[in-house]
């Protein structure tokens, strides 16, 4: 495929019940990795393991914000955009600002076929969350990379 940006694979999630349990919240763990693909040189990578709440999306919003459908695939990528702040540019690690794993998650909706229409609502969630909390580094807590890196898939 050489039209970017693009998905390299599928989003295929497993509840995990202990990670549940461990974390206090609903996780769903990735069972292939995947790649959103921006170019031949950068890319984002969601590695098999990992784990995923599929959004920070309080459940009174799911009708306007639903987590499950179409746009699973861009809430786990988001996911580990905001964990860990970096992408892939030229096969090393290269550090990003939330606002810009902020914008491939509305990227990453346009490429799962997204619609201004859809995408808006997440859009201004997410952009809230980021002003009001002053997000400015990584998400993840030891606890969760510990879960993640004793996974044998």
């Amino acid at each position: 495929m050489s039209a970017f940006p693009y998905f390299d694979g599928s989003c295929v999630l497993r509840y995990d019940a202990e990670a549940s349990r461990a974390l206090g919240a609903d996780y769903w763990r990735h069972m292939e990795s995947y790649d959103l693909r921006l170019s031949q040189r950068q890319w984002a990578h969601v590695p098999a393991g990992t784990l995923t709440d599929k959004g920070s999306v309080p459940r009174t919003a799911w009708p306007v914000v639903p987590r499950d459908g179409k746009f699973e695939q861009a809430y786990g990528l988001h996911d580990q955009l905001c964990e860990y702040l970096s992408l892939t540019v030229d096969g090393k690690p290269y550090r990003i600002s939330r606002e810009r794993a902020d914008s491939l998650l509305y990227v990453a909706m346009e490429v799962l076929g997204g619609t201004e229409r859809e995408i808006a609502p997440v859009r201004a969630a997410v952009e809230a969350n980021r002003r009001v909390l002053n997000v400015s580094e990584p998400s993840n807590t030891a606890l969760k990379r510990e879960l993640e890196s004793k996974w044998v898939g």
